[in-house]
């Protein structure tokens, strides 16, 4: 399994995809019920329901749009939906975010950071993610994300479901990541 992993990072898996004709329903969403901060959540397990993960560089010249279902029954790969790259070469594009938030004071099963890829080869794209081994474990989730240089904002779109946004400025690229999780007691 480590194997097939690490394949995937030195060298991934590259397909075309439609070019990208407009942002993401998830970037123009009404959000209503923002939480603040993580550490404002109730005691709960957050598990990760879904991703979408969409890059756009300025001048709209590169864009990219995946999508990964972590719900089993489902497929369980990333794909792209969309991409759009002017740019000769390899760009890779990554975000760390977390697929399992434990807010119990004290942990039940603690979190999991996983590293969300996006990368381009001209025409061709990819989109992988992976559990990134880099979280410490005594350090706090929120912390952590602030550190990695991105913003985050946290919303309660229903009684159990949960959404954590994420955007991060390079230079002239902007990537954003949207993770909607279930609240669940306990996992089994």
């Amino acid at each position: 399994m480590k194997n097939a992993d690490a394949g995937r990072l030195l060298q991934p898996q590259f397909s075309t995809a439609p070019a990208c004709d407009e942002r993401p329903e998830f970037l123009n969403e009404m959000r209503a019920d923002f939480v603040g901060t993580l550490s404002r959540l109730p005691e709960t397990l957050l598990v990760a329901r879904d991703a979408e993960f969409y890059v756009e560089g300025q001048g709209q010249e590169t864009k990219l749009y995946g999508y990964q279902s972590f719900l089993k029954g489902q497929s369980s790969e990333p794909s792209v939906l969309c991409g759009n790259s002017k740019e000769e070469g390899r760009r890779r594009f990554a975000l760390f975010a977390p697929t399992l938030i434990d807010t119990y004071k004290k942990p039940k099963v603690g979190q999991s950071l996983w590293q969300f890829q996006m990368m381009t080869d001209g025409s061709k794209f990819s989109f992988w993610n992976l559990k990134s081994p880099s979280f410490p474990q005594k350090e706090q989730l929120e912390a952590w994300i602030q550190s990695a240089g991105a913003q985050y904002k946290i919303y309660q779109r229903s009684h159990n479901e949960y959404e954590l946004l994420l955007v991060k400025k390079d230079g002239e690229t902007t990537q954003y990541l949207s993770i909607r999780y279930d609240a669940v007691k306990s996992l089994k």
